[in-house]
């Protein structure tokens, strides 16, 4: 089937919609950087009107708030904090209430922080609703890659799950340029309040456009209405979307009459097939992380998703930022803007190469320039060159872009069995958590110690590191329609 039949206007809108949880991820991500110093008051920008006549002055909310660099460092990562938090628990709540109803919990959380946000007075209150708009952006960046890889046809599941990296950049891009705009003593505050409006559309559209996802509904029992919330979201016949739902428990009794496959490829449904409310018991973490059934997932769950942090993505897209800030001192928020439209353009481009070559190819590619990059990065600081920094920062940010950016995280439901998938999300974008505070706690050491520029070498390490474990331990999931095909394991019926 072609590409352009696998992508229904139906799948397009639910996987568009679901994509709004890693945009809010990426904006919340990046909306204290270009107003940090004027909410912290280190610096002050009029704006068309003294603060004390604009609405925010008028309702007695202060200009700013006078924090110093430790309370900024705090409020920057108690959001990652609440990330590990909400991305901890998600798996398991989101197998026993649903994807759907999950999604409309993390829109709320999303709501509640950014309100909090916009209205802090003072620094305990901006810093409660960081973490708890952190904790949002946990769980939507496990539960998206879950739902985007449980509805997606095989052929596009590459294409489709690179939104979610796709939504995360043009979340951060859209903070940016409303900053561009709004970065002033008068409205900083609305930059901050765009994440309730970000949070209440995304509520709305998930409450009234977004199905159950159909792989939830058959492991819960509700196999009638997986079968026609499959039919809904890919179209075609029938009897097709009825074979794939029955095709993901091979030890179920799926054969049919000859009679009953009639009636189906009808449109007609063989009730006594249709209402099986056989459940299938949601595994714990617990079980996850000890059952050896589960080993193959956790191998590649954990290893692919610290390896993306520990390549130093974070540090390099703040160093290449504070580098070409220097060389171009009065353009630093349209700086941050070029970085970002450069991350958007190439990982959407890029998306649909990861169907046609696969996803392993663009992940040794991804890392081998990566790699280079980072030497460069090193070589710029302790030379002082702005300009092999602006290479490294650039040919860097662009092939994490085509590979180790988008695929990890829609690699993990592609090695994982289905009824473990929002488990293993969880745990994996749990450890990428963990090791994005691992390399934010440890950069600014190294890289203020003696080792200065010579950290990037350390990052170029990782790169070999997570080379070397890509070649051994990744399988190739291009194409594969499930776990069985993936591993190369022949199936039990």
């Amino acid at each position: 089937m072609s590409i352009s039949h696998s992508l229904t206007p139906s799948l397009i809108v639910t996987v568009s919609i679901i994509c709004l949880g890693a945009l809010q991820f990426g904006y919340h991500m990046a909306e204290l950087n270009s107003p940090e110093a004027i909410i912290t008051c280190r610096v002050s920008n009029p704006g068309n009107v003294p603060y004390s006549e604009s609405w925010f002055g008028k309702h007695g909310f202060v200009r700013c708030l006078p924090l110093d660099p430790n309370q900024v460092g705090e409020i920057t990562s108690i959001f990652s904090l609440g990330g590990l938090i909400g991305s901890f628990f998600v798996g398991n709540i989101s197998d026993r209430i649903g994807r759907k109803r999950t999604g409309l919990c993390h829109c709320v959380i999303f709501l509640v922080g950014s309100t909090l946000n916009a209205f802090a007075n003072t620094y305990f209150t901006i810093l409660t609703g960081r973490f708890i708009a952190g904790i949002g952006a946990g769980a939507a960046l496990a539960i998206g890659p879950v739902y985007i890889n449980e509805v997606a046809p095989s052929e596009v599941k590459g294409l489709l799950g690179s939104m979610n990296q796709v939504s995360v950049n043009i979340g951060i891009l859209l903070t940016q340029t409303l900053a561009l705009f709004w970065c002033d003593n008068n409205n900083w505050r609305l930059l901050l309040l765009t994440g309730s409006v970000l949070s209440f559309i995304n509520f709305i559209a998930i409450l009234f456009f977004v199905e159950e996802s159909p792989m939830w509904l058959f492991n819960n029992g509700y196999k009638s209405k997986a079968y026609q919330t499959l039919h809904n979201l890919r179209g075609g016949e029938y009897i097709h979307a009825r074979n794939e739902v029955n095709s993901w428990s091979p030890h179920d009794s799926v054969s049919n009459s000859e009679e009953s496959d009639e009636l189906l490829s009808n449109g007609v449904e063989d009730e006594s097939n249709l209402l099986d409310t056989t459940s299938t018991p949601a595994i714990s973490l617990a079980t996850y992380l000890k059952d050896p059934e589960y080993q193959n997932s956790r191998v590649v769950s954990t290893g692919i998703l610290i390896a993306q942090q520990f390549c130093g993505i974070n540090s390099i897209i703040f160093y290449g930022v504070s580098v070409l800030v220097s060389v171009f001192p009065d353009y630093a928020i349209l700086i941050n803007c070029l970085i970002s439209i450069v991350n958007v353009v190439v990982t959407f481009a890029a998306a649909p190469l990861i169907d046609k070559l696969g996803r392993k190819p663009l992940l040794l590619s991804s890392v081998t320039v990566m790699g280079l990059s980072s030497i460069l990065m090193g070589i710029g600081i302790i030379t002082g060159s702005p300009v092999v920094s602006i290479i490294g920062t650039f040919s860097y940010v662009s092939f994490f872009a085509i590979g180790l950016g988008p695929i990890p995280f829609l690699l993990v439901s592609e090695v994982t069995q289905p009824k473990v998938k929002a488990v293993a999300q969880s745990w994996g974008t749990s450890c990428n958590w963990f090791a994005t505070g691992i390399v934010g706690l440890v950069f600014p050491i190294l890289k203020s110690s003696w080792i200065g520029g010579g950290v990037y070498f350390i990052f170029a390490f990782f790169c070999v590191a997570t080379y070397w474990f890509i070649k051994n331990f990744i399988p190739e999931t291009k194409g594969s329609k499930s776990y069985d095909e993936v591993w190369g394991q022949p199936r039990i019926d």
